[in-house]
């Protein structure tokens, strides 16, 4: 097994402040395209690379991302960001995401962005 920190992928090693920002901790299995898209979600990154990361993975659908995921959503300044966000933790299709699309439902300064986390929340709650 590889961490995000040990990885040889030099994009990523470069990242690794977004690693001590997001909760990255668990080890990912050595699939280097999954911690190279969930670097992406650094602030650091141009808002567009973060929107087709986190498309990227709710395509994936993988369950390591969700951790990773949850953390940048109430975080980013950029509500296309956060509607991609909500789309993947939709895709993704864990109910344990309804807290934070709770939040942001209620919170964000975005209508369509509450908007979008309104409805995954409904879409979620029936997976449950």
């Amino acid at each position: 097994m590889i961490t995000a920190t040990q990885t040889p992928i030099p994009e990523v090693r470069t990242k690794k402040s977004m690693l001590r920002t997001f909760p990255l901790a668990a080890v990912v299995q050595s699939d280097h395209k999954l911690i190279a898209l969930l670097s992406d979600l650094s602030p650091d990154t141009p808002w567009g690379q973060r929107k087709v990361a986190a498309r990227q993975l709710g395509t994936m659908r993988k369950v390591d991302a969700l951790p990773v995921l949850l953390a940048a959503l109430p975080r980013d300044p950029f509500w296309m960001v956060r509607c991609a966000i909500i789309q993947a933790l939709e895709m993704i299709g864990d109910p344990g995401a309804i807290p934070v699309l709770e939040g942001v439902a209620d919170n964000d300064s975005f209508q369509v962005v509450r908007s979008h986390a309104a409805k995954a929340i409904e879409r979620l709650s029936q997976k449950g």
